[in-house]
């Protein structure tokens, strides 16, 4: 009995001897549930020095509320602690009731294309930045000028550049893509993208163009102007002897302080 038991001890010990060396080779072979080194394991983290941080929105106005300029002709200060975000610039309100207004139709407090000169655009077909030291409001609307130069054109033939900001000169973007037609917008169907000036001939169609803009829209410089009325005047409050903005002339004050209400 005690021969016949020993073959079948040495048979089990030397499977167990060869188990023993095989296991660690499986264990090593690919069964870590781990990514290996340089996968990107960690998913909740970027890459160092990777573009995902989102850069603020540019200040519009020099910090100065667009409700105040529109309501009360008056530069006034915004608060940084009162901002909103609209078609890519970030603007500061005098209080809480001025954002509550521009978030319920921001089309009519921003300023013409974006703050950029309708004049450098029509002239140049340059996207130019305007400064707040020269600007006018001409039909209610805010207009900023690169330079006096720009602005003392303006001031000479409206006409010319009002409407610099509107695009397919008011016709509808997605009629003119979906429908091959020419069909004119209404003011109370207003987007502003991009700076430019939509209209659309109903909500239907201006629903169209915020799901996809970039179907619909015009180039940066594509706006068609079209003949536009009188009616201009300065931003720095109403009569004779208002103030315009620093720089714009002698004597010129410098922007008020955060909602002070003081003209500049």
């Amino acid at each position: 009995m005690r021969n016949v038991l020993k073959p079948t001890c040495v048979m089990v010990s030397a499977m167990g001897l060869l188990l023993a060396t095989a296991l660690p080779v499986i264990a090593q072979s690919g069964s870590r549930s781990a990514p290996p080194s340089g996968s990107g394991r960690r998913t909740t983290e970027p890459a160092s020095g990777s573009a995902q941080r989102t850069q603020p929105a540019p200040l519009a106005l020099d910090g100065f509320c667009p409700v105040s300029l529109k309501t009360m002709k008056k530069w006034v200060k915004g608060d940084p602690l009162i901002q909103a975000t609209f078609d890519g610039h970030t603007y500061q309100f005098a209080n809480e009731q001025g954002k509550q207004m521009f978030a319920a139709d921001p089309a009519k407090y921003v300023p013409v294309l974006g703050g950029d000169c309708v004049v450098s655009l029509m002239k140049m077909n340059k996207r130019v930045p305007g400064n707040i030291r020269h600007a006018t409001i001409h039909e209610g609307r805010l207009f900023l000028f690169a330079d006096e130069d720009g602005k003392k054109m303006f001031l000479a033939d409206p006409q010319a550049y009002a409407n610099a900001d509107l695009a397919f000169g008011g016709k509808c973007a997605v009629c003119r893509v979906d429908m091959k037609q020419a069909v004119a917008g209404k003011p109370e169907f207003t987007v502003i993208h991009n700076g430019l000036r939509y209209l659309f001939p109903a909500a239907e169609q201006r629903d169209q163009f915020l799901a996809n803009p970039k179907k619909y829209e015009a180039s940066a410089t594509s706006a068609q102007p079209a003949p536009s009325g009188s009616g201009t005047r300065e931003p720095a409050g109403s009569g004779s002897g208002s103030k315009q903005p620093a720089g714009s002339g002698s004597g010129s004050k410098q922007p008020a302080g955060s909602g002070s209400g003081r003209r500049d």
